[in-house]
């Protein structure tokens, strides 16, 4: 079995209304043996006087965890040069090679365990001359036309540059204002942010340049088009956006509120959370932006906030494509992370009340970021939680798996101008969970988006989505499912790593459950059916699904619980020990042969290089954009980011925009599809899918092969597609 590696954990998920997010690991063996150093990628075989080049060492059975030791000799006087000289287990040191070609022209680099020098491993580098010409290129192209006062992340790829200056950026059009960029110099494949003038320039087009630092002469070049704002992208009003991932530091969440007035973002805020940083910004105005992309149905908005910690300085760039008028099915759309989601417009802030279904997902706090999903029903009544008729699970990764727990007491507060709240609550004494806060977003009287606020007790990293129950609140029993089928998708973990499930309960009579499992951990992939699975249903909405056994995965046993708003909705959470899941389910009300247009939005991992060790390397992608189905044949395009597949370091995530996506509906019967164009790491391999249809509007579907992970959704477009 090959190990799996998901730098910075795994992804999580938000995908439109299928609102959930994982985590993961690579699993192995405790320690045993003699300790033994290898690199975790071979190093180049020739390298260029003065280029620079990534070195990462692995030392196996070290129980002490004290790394390597990094030499480099020759047969000359100048070798090169290694910094830092001492790295962590896994860690990233980088050699510089020497200025003029040593006599013989080769380089030894050795790595060498610091808890036993007597094992190490050594690496024979050639050193030539640097003869190649250096090139440049945009990481993505930028994009064709911008509005006025809009901003855009931009990044350039320098080639052969043995000093490894990067580029300076340069803006000239036939005006005295053509834009500017900041930071004006970059790293080769760093972005920086573009910010177009305040007005059109003449002739409407300015040209952007990322020219070498260290050869002038070579340079790249685009043509963006200025517009003028006066034509609003988006409706005036307030809006909820909320996006779920994965970022360089692990999963990643993302919640915002802003105002939009005649075309301008007037003001917002949002909250931030990966496994490093936790943050609440206000937005920047003036460095926000909504602009239309010029590419069918998708639209541009760019985040800007103070903390340049989060984002690319500071920025989030999605892009999305509209569903309707008030909604939109989005993907972030930069070198910082790829996550997807939803923006709605939000048509109260009212404070909530009453009961609430919820899940969410995300890391704990261990230094194994173990996947932890957290789910449940919380009751107000006023501003105050009430604990009797409130309940939640907990299932982590770590062997913790918590059920039908109760609160000692809980509290929400009064909406803020953007409405948001903060609910805060402190489980039993009996469950010994430490405290939870949250930040949510009321979008509806229906949804609250929801993220777990930094500092409180638990101290994960989680997001999620909360559903009111309403008048159904508390009236919840076996007749509120039976006889009825939910579809759901979910995103998580399992002992092996990543997993993507989905599929669909059936409700039947005497308490029995039985229906479908797509499953995903990129070894274990199949479609599965299951019978003789048991339900009980709970006052609360609370759904136990016991006894599911995978017909193709009979050594298992696996445990759902759903939570219901009496809609026609739920929120859904794995509860077994054998997968740490969350995801969003929904009451199937038609099988419908699908035609017309959509917006689509998918979030997983595609299955990349693997290493000298044998270790995989999974690298997390999220697109969205519009697509046709006509006569079973899928066309459109995507708005597309994934993990950069180079080693050592993975980073940064590389976008490419309007990239073409084709498919065909295969077995409308049996809810089979193939889609090309969602795999950046084996371009032109069609994607094999199981879909689900839960109404004559809205599907999702799980893949099914071993090249991806990939929980998609459509939901159909009022608005043409182009």
């Amino acid at each position: 079995m090959a190990l799996r590696k998901f730098y910075g954990a795994l992804l999580a998920c938000v995908l439109a209304f299928l609102v959930v997010g994982c985590s993961g690991g690579s699993s192995s063996n405790p320690p045993s043996g003699p300790i033994s150093v290898s690199f975790l990628t071979a190093p180049p075989s020739s390298l260029a006087t003065g280029a620079t080049t990534g070195l990462v060492a692995q030392v196996t059975n070290d129980s002490t965890g004290a790394g390597v030791s990094w030499t480099v000799s020759c047969g000359g006087s100048s070798c090169g040069s290694i910094s830092p000289s001492s790295t962590g287990n896994g860690q990233t040191t980088t050699y510089t090679a020497p200025s003029t070609v040593p006599s013989p022209a080769t380089v030894t680099i050795t790595a060498t365990s610091v808890a036993d020098n007597t094992k190490s491993a050594p690496a024979t580098v050639t050193i030539t001359s640097s003869g190649a010409a250096i090139s440049v290129a945009f990481a993505s192209q930028p994009p064709s036309s911008l509005a006025i006062n809009a901003t855009t992340s931009i990044a350039a790829i320098v080639t052969n540059d043995s000093k490894n200056a990067g580029v300076t950026w340069t803006v000239t059009c036939g005006s005295t204002s053509c834009g500017s960029f900041n930071p004006t110099t970059t790293a080769s494949n760093a972005a920086t942010t573009y910010t177009a003038p305040s007005t059109v320039p003449s002739p409407a087009t300015v040209t952007v340049t990322a020219t070498s630092v260290t050869d002038k002469t070579k340079s790249a070049s685009a043509t963006v088009t200025i517009t003028s704002s006066s034509t609003s992208v988006l409706a005036d009003g307030n809006y909820v956006l909320h996006v779920s991932g994965q970022d360089l530091n692990g999963p990643y969440f993302l919640v915002a509120a802003f105002n939009v007035k005649s075309g301008a973002i007037t003001g917002g805020e949002q909250d931030f959370s990966d496994p490093n940083i936790g943050s609440s910004d206000a937005l920047v105005p003036a460095q926000s932006s909504i602009i239309s992309t010029g590419s069918g149905n998708n639209i541009q908005i760019v985040l800007a906030t103070a903390n340049t910690q989060i984002g690319v300085n500071g920025m989030e760039t999605i892009h999305g494509t509209f569903v309707s008028n008030t909604r939109m099915l989005i993907s972030e759309f930069d070198a910082a992370a790829a996550a997807t989601g939803s923006l709605d417009l939000q048509t109260t802030a009212a404070t909530p009340s009453g009961g609430f279904a919820f899940s969410m997902n995300g890391n704990d706090d261990s230094s194994d970021n173990n996947q932890i999903s957290f789910g449940g029903v919380l009751n107000f009544t006023g501003a105050t939680l009430s604990t009797s008729n409130s309940v939640f699970d907990i299932a982590d990764a770590d062997g913790t798996v918590l059920t039908q727990q109760t609160f000692s007491s809980g509290s929400v507060s009064a909406p803020d101008a953007y409405g948001r709240v903060t609910v805060n609550l402190t489980p039993s004494t009996a469950s010994n969970v430490p405290t939870i806060a949250l930040s949510a977003y009321i979008v509806d009287g229906h949804t609250i988006q929801i993220i777990e606020s930094q500092g409180d007790g638990l101290n994960a990293d989680m997001g999620g989505t909360a559903l009111a129950q309403g008048s159904n609140a508390n009236n919840f029993s076996t007749a509120s499912v039976s006889g009825s089928t939910y579809v759901d998708g979910s995103i998580g973990s399992d002992s092996v790593g990543s997993l993507i499930l989905g599929g669909s309960f059936v409700f039947g009579a005497g308490n029995t459950a039985s229906g479908q499992l797509a499953f995903n951990d990129l070894e274990n992939v199949t479609p599965n059916s299951f019978s003789g699975a048991n339900y009980q249903v709970s006052s609360t909405g609370r759904v136990a699904i016991t006894n599911v056994i995978p017909s193709n995965l009979s050594n298992i046993t696996l445990t759902f619980i759903m939570y219901l708003d009496g809609s026609g909705n739920a929120m859904i959470m794995g509860v077994d020990g054998v997968q740490q899941t969350s995801g969003s389910a929904y009451q199937q009300t038609a099988t419908p042969t699908y035609q017309g247009n959509y917006a689509l939005a998918v979030q997983g991992s595609l299955y990349g290089p693997v290493l000298n060790n044998g270790e995989v390397i999974t690298l997390p992608y999220g697109a969205a954009g519009p697509v046709a189905i006509n006569s079973n044949a899928i066309t459109g395009f995507t708005d597309y980011t994934s993990q950069d597949a180079n080693p050592p370091n993975f980073s940064p995530f590389d976008t490419y925009s309007n990239a073409t996506l084709s498919g065909q509906v295969n077995s409308p019967s049996t809810g089979n599809l193939s889609v090309t164009g969602l795999n950046s790491y084996t371009t032109g391999q069609a994607g094999q899918f199981g879909y689900y249809p839960i109404d004559s509007n809205r599907l999702l579907a799980i893949e099914l092969d071993e090249n991806a992970q990939g929980l998609l959704v459509m939901e159909s477009s009022v608005q043409p597609q182009q």
